[in-house]
């Protein structure tokens, strides 16, 4: 998301650019986190319903698992998108000063300042995403083990007579597998009698260390794809929604002043136009983003949060775990629970990038103003006035 679509040619010191961009940054994170938890709790795979209300969710993991609980994973996710976010904001405007020294590459659409900034922004996002992943990936099952609060499942009387047949066979899902961690039901595998062995409760330390061994380095990038193709749709919403609304705020404000023909102060200060274009227009744009991108962010929640650990019967024979591609689970969350569920955690994901997208403008705007380099005025020698009669006499 770019600071600010007038693009100059204003050069960037960007070490106080790093800097003030990483102290500014923070706060807004951690004060918004808990919306985050929310999020990710309603739109994980769980056997227990979890409650469309963001205070009732709220309300719950504090009392079950305390307020500290609401901010699991909050030192890896602010550490990773404070500095993807200074990188993206650094590409964005690096980019965009190359651009501009480069005279466009000769490119006539590029100098239209909407179609560079939705360019440059788009594929800044893009890039930036490889970095992200990984702390995304990682702080989301900490979220997950630690805020997830456990449902009560009632117990099923098992009956074992003469004439009782062989238990009923269960497809292995992963919330098969919670279900049986709650009721302490033993789950069979189709085409077999051999139960699993029952889920053996663990630190979320050790399983993100089992998940890594089972899947290397692929583990820390797992939902790569899919947090893309969130990305693209998001922004492809973001920055036309922005240059839209930023045009409406323009003349809103502009109506507003003409109204006060009689004031000898108007109202809104001029100097606080960019600030008001910038909060507005960074809303509007970040909730039209998030209608947009939710089925895509709801799919790469899922991929990311499955704790994908290999499943094994009584025997210890190794069965096959469920498939995270990206279609696979998009179908799976389709004719499981309905088209409406794409759209779980909406309300909290809203909440936590409407003023996102606001604070995003404002601060970067911020950022770049601190660390501009200003260049001294080119110094020209005074030039010395010679009369007509002077020449002819210098000539003689």
């Amino acid at each position: 998301m770019p600071p600010s679509t007038s693009l100059d040619a204003t050069k960037i010191d960007f070490q106080k650019y790093y800097f003030y961009g990483t102290i500014l940054n923070v706060p807004p994170i951690l004060l918004m986190y808990p919306m985050r938890t929310v999020r990710l709790l309603q739109q994980r795979k769980s056997s227990v319903p979890v409650s469309s209300s963001i205070f009732t969710v709220l309300k719950d993991v504090q009392q079950k698992n305390g307020f500290r609980a609401l901010y699991a994973g909050a030192t890896v996710f602010s550490s990773g998108l404070t500095v993807t976010k200074i990188l993206q904001f650094a590409t964005y405007d690096y980019l965009t000063q190359k651009t501009k020294e480069k005279d466009h590459f000769g490119v006539v659409a590029l100098k239209n300042p909407s179609v560079l900034s939705g360019l440059l922004g788009t594929f800044s996002a893009v890039v930036t995403t490889f970095f992200v992943v990984p702390f995304d990936m990682v702080s989301q099952q900490i979220t997950i083990a630690k805020a997830g609060a456990p449902g009560t499942m009632p117990t099923v009387p098992v009956t074992t007579t003469a004439t009782s047949v062989a238990p009923p066979l269960v497809p292995v899902t992963s919330s098969a597998a919670s279900t049986a961690a709650a009721t302490k039901l033993p789950i069979f595998v189709a085409g077999s009698f051999e139960p699993l062995q029952s889920p053996q409760p663990m630190p979320i330390s050790e399983s993100l260390k089992l998940q890594f061994k089972q899947e290397g380095v692929r583990f820390l990038f797992r939902g790569y794809c899919a947090t893309v193709m969130s990305t693209v749709p998001f922004f492809a919403a973001y920055f036309p929604a922005y240059e839209i609304s930023k045009v409406w705020i323009r003349d809103g404000i502009d109506y507003v002043r003409s109204q006060q023909t009689s004031r000898p102060n108007v109202f809104p200060p001029p100097e606080l136009d960019q600030l008001i274009i910038s909060s507005i227009a960074g809303s509007i744009a970040s909730l039209s983003g998030v209608m947009v991108s939710s089925p895509s962010d709801m799919v790469k929640t899922r991929i990311q949060t499955e704790q994908r650990l290999q499943p094994t019967n009584g025997t210890g024979v190794k069965l096959p775990m469920p498939s995270l591609k990206w279609m696979d689970v998009f179908m799976e969350i389709w004719k499981k629970e309905g088209f409406m569920k794409f759209f779980a955690g909406t309300k909290a994901r809203a909440i936590l990038a409407v003023p996102g997208g606001a604070l995003n403008f404002v601060i970067f705007d911020y950022v770049r103003s601190v660390s501009a380099i200003k260049e001294e005025p080119v110094k020209t020698s005074p030039q010395i006035s010679v009369s007509p009669e002077r020449v002819k006499e210098a000539l003689c």
